[in-house]
């Protein structure tokens, strides 16, 4: 699909990006384009993470979505639309000024999801000291890094969206066995694998023995 006059806009994120080094100001702007509401959502609360507020949706159907501040009557709304071409969703209005205070910590973050968090911390996962990040360190970064409280859940669920982001989902993984086995026996003379599944397809096991390690 052609979207008329693409060249004066932008699209926003389709897909799992790493935000950290981000400008938050430079993270959504009038005019941008969204593949999809739900990615769109996805940025806002990572903007308002980072910039210590929470948003509501005042409105929200198959053309439109509307989102001001939680509380109070700040001037902070975003009204985006979509567009008659197709599924994109266009930012159409964007107010960026805040008439509510911005001092107090909003420690049960509502924007402060599994999947943002996830996002968040996926280009960090690997520690300076080797290790992967657990759950706790997940817990201690984002009460450093945002003045967030999360539960010990909310941080396990992040660390699983995390590592998937990463590395891939075990259903992934899984459909790659057959492969790897194929190209260990052929790279290693001798070498055995045997992928076993359930009568419904499930895993059971996956046998290794490395053609060196049998002579």
């Amino acid at each position: 699909m052609v979207i008329p006059e693409a060249e004066l806009y932008s699209f926003g994120m389709g897909g799992s990006r790493n935000f950290v080094e981000d400008e938050p100001t430079s993270m959504i702007y009038k005019g941008q384009f969204f593949p999809t509401k739900k990615d769109l959502k996805r940025l806002v609360g990572h903007f308002a993470m980072r910039q210590n507020f929470e948003w509501k949706v005042k409105r929200s159907n198959m053309t439109t979505l509307h989102l001001v501040i939680l509380m109070g009557s700040c001037m902070w709304k975003l009204r985006a639309v979509r567009r008659d071409e197709g599924i994109y969703f266009q930012v159409r209005s964007f107010v960026n000024e805040h008439t509510c205070p911005l001092e107090e910590i909003h420690c049960r973050h509502r924007q402060a999801s599994a999947v943002i968090i996830g996002e968040v911390i996926a280009p960090r996962l690997q520690q300076q000291d080797g290790r992967l990040m657990r759950p706790k360190d997940i817990i201690a970064d984002m009460k450093s890094m945002y003045g967030i409280q999360i539960m010990y859940s909310k941080a396990h669920a992040a660390l699983d969206y995390a590592l998937s982001l990463t590395y891939g989902t075990h259903e992934e993984t899984f459909q790659q066995l057959p492969s790897f086995g194929y190209v260990l026996e052929q790279k290693n003379h001798g070498t055995i694998t045997d992928l076993q599944c359930d009568e419904d397809g499930k895993f059971l096991y996956f046998f290794i023995s490395i053609g060196a390690s049998l002579r």
